[in-house]
């Protein structure tokens, strides 16, 4: 015989217990922020032309030093920090705050043939845009070598 039990208490204790942990979250987020429990990720649009591929990232408030564009073998690797301004010391907290501050990295696999040495970032009106040209496609071209003596 299969017994019947109301399910309502059980779910409503494990509500209770999900939103402590999510208030215990927010105390440590606001208590220690080098824990990267706030983290966050600008957002990036990747795109590619007939010549390169474009990354464009969402960068507003950052300056040129702020920023790092690293190539580490076929990944694209954007990172920065962007710091909380100083607080005016007659506030005395934020009623909302929803902008996001502190250190982001990301990595984007780039996987077409590219020429790292003419990349280039500029930011402009807080847009990163980081164009890698790419090679040029050889498959179904032919090179002919021509052969030598060894030692000529």
């Amino acid at each position: 015989m299969v017994q019947k039990r109301d399910a309502l208490p059980e779910a409503t204790s494990l509500r209770k217990d999900i939103n402590k942990l999510f208030e215990h979250l927010a105390q440590i987020d606001s208590a220690a922020p080098g824990l990267d429990l706030g983290e966050w990720f600008p957002r990036v649009d990747v795109l590619e032309t007939k010549k390169s591929v474009v990354v464009n990232v969402e960068a507003p408030g950052f300056g040129i030093d702020e920023l790092e564009v690293v190539f580490k073998g076929p990944k694209l690797v954007l990172s920065g920090e962007k710091r909380k301004p100083p607080v005016d010391e007659t506030v005395r907290g934020y009623l909302c705050l929803e902008r996001s501050f502190g250190k982001f990295s990301r990595s984007l696999y780039i996987d077409q043939a590219t020429d790292l040495t003419q990349a280039r970032a500029e930011l402009s009106d807080g847009v990163l845009t980081v164009t890698i040209p790419k090679l040029e496609d050889r498959r179904g071209s032919e090179f002919r070598l021509k052969i030598e003596t060894a030692g000529s």
